[in-house]
């Protein structure tokens, strides 16, 4: 599928690995097959966004623990530039670790509550290299979608 193909090859992109962190989240929103936003999370930064997306949502995890997921920084973004949420738009998450392999990226229930909550359903997640899901459905991904080794060399 074209839009999980884009969503890492970006996140390859910005994955830079390092030794505090074990794994990246990235999270993608997609217009048709055109990407109109990408986030990713960062665990070892607070960040006042997730504060305001646990006021958002009353999610008392972000309130207390503010450090945003890729998938709420995503709704966040999109909220700021454009407005609104569109429910036929579509969502790619996905997780690399340090290693560069991909790995199950299912969104957490807070996550998940802020997808049921703005109508977000057709929501796609990594289970490995060559497997995504979406309620709870595997994709296998066309070979020509699949990463080599399912890693990328260490920079």
């Amino acid at each position: 599928m074209k839009i999980i193909d884009k969503t890492v090859k970006k996140a390859y992109k910005n994955w830079f690995p390092c030794k505090e962190i074990r794994t990246y989240h990235y999270a993608a929103a997609f217009d048709g097959n055109k990407m109109i936003e990408f986030s990713q999370n960062n665990p070892i930064k607070t960040n006042t966004k997730a504060y305001r997306i646990g006021e958002m949502f009353n999610i008392d995890a972000y309130r207390i623990y503010s450090y945003p997921h890729a998938e709420s920084a995503l709704v966040l973004q999109l909220l700021n530039k454009h407005k609104f949420i569109n429910p036929n738009w579509k969502i790619v998450v996905l997780r690399i670790n340090r290693e560069g392999r991909i790995l199950l990226s299912k969104p957490c229930k807070n996550c998940q509550k802020i997808f049921d909550k703005t109508n977000l359903t057709k929501v796609y997640w990594s289970i490995s290299k060559d497997m995504f899901a979406i309620k709870n459905h595997i994709i296998d991904i066309p070979r020509k979608y699949v990463y080599k080794n399912n890693c990328l060399p260490m920079r």
